[in-house]
């Protein structure tokens, strides 16, 4: 005879297997590129913080919407992110978004990872 876990300790074990996938996500879009923080040639994806002619503007985007360029643990999911676009222009965008920019290793840039809620669409 096969038993089963009380309902309260599957629900326990499934939010301790979302939290562990969801660390998981969170390291891998978080990892720069190598370790010493420099962008190797040619390659794309989180870079910290844009380097533009505003530096202060960055600090006060990143400050504005709750964001970290260095991620939040598992104490915080980030539901919008902040990219920079292959002109140097910085959006705020879902986090779907911001990890298809991620992912996709193209001349766009994630910046960092927020709290705030998403622009609506």
């Amino acid at each position: 005879m096969q038993h089963r876990l009380p309902r309260p300790a599957r629900l326990t074990l499934l939010s301790v297997k979302l939290g562990a996938v969801g660390a998981i996500i969170a390291a891998g879009l978080l990892c720069a590129p190598d370790s010493t923080g420099a962008q190797q040639p040619g390659v794309t994806g989180y870079s910290g913080p844009a380097v533009t002619g505003e530096p202060g503007r960055v600090d006060r985007l990143l400050d504005a919407h709750e964001c970290s360029v260095s991620g939040f643990g598992e104490s915080e999911q980030p539901v919008s992110a902040i990219v920079q676009s292959a002109r140097g222009r910085l959006r705020f965008v879902d986090f779907e978004t911001g990890w298809q920019v991620f992912t996709r290793h193209g001349d766009a840039k994630l910046i960092a990872v927020c709290l705030d809620d998403p622009p609506a669409r």
